[in-house]
């Protein structure tokens, strides 16, 4: 009888630590990603991430940044969440779910994760994690004043 009993509390364990552990989301929205001329931001997030609700807080919150995103098309990719994307590709659209998407963009599971593209979606700068909103916002100007095409990041960076 204790040998069933411990079995059976071993399968009731093993049940709730399989089912309740999945922090995956399924919510089957279908985003359809547009950059409006503009340069794209893919924000890779967790909703679950303390960083990533800091940054988030930051983007709605800091004047200079706000600023800045006026010359981007921001999307917010929950990674714990099961979405469609449809991404526009030369050959038409790219029909593709949150992990294929996080895939093609290189995510490796550190949120937050941002991906600065062009208008074609085509990535220019990542930047695994948070940055502070003086620091993001330099980002947001390298990118937008096209200074990747002559200097790397770091170089920019050290400018005043």
């Amino acid at each position: 009888m204790k040998k069933f009993l411990n079995f059976s509390f071993f399968l009731l364990f093993s049940l709730v630590i399989l089912t309740g552990c999945s922090s995956k989301k399924t919510s089957n929205s279908t985003v359809k990603l547009k950059s409006n001329g503009k340069f794209v931001v893919l924000i890779f997030d967790s909703t679950t991430c303390p960083y990533c609700k800091k940054l988030h807080r930051d983007l709605k919150e800091n004047k200079e940044l706000r600023q800045e995103e006026r010359n981007m098309t921001v999307y917010t990719i929950h990674v714990n969440e099961t979405n469609t994307y449809l991404l526009p590709s030369a050959k038409g659209e790219l029909k593709l779910q949150t992990e294929d998407l996080a895939q093609m963009y290189d995510f490796r599971g550190s949120t937050p994760f941002i991906v600065f593209c062009n208008k074609n979606f085509k990535p220019i700068l990542t930047i695994p994690g948070y940055l502070r909103p003086k620091t993001l916002s330099k980002v947001f100007k390298y990118i937008t004043s096209r200074a990747y095409e002559t200097m790397s990041i770091n170089e920019y960076l050290s400018t005043p």
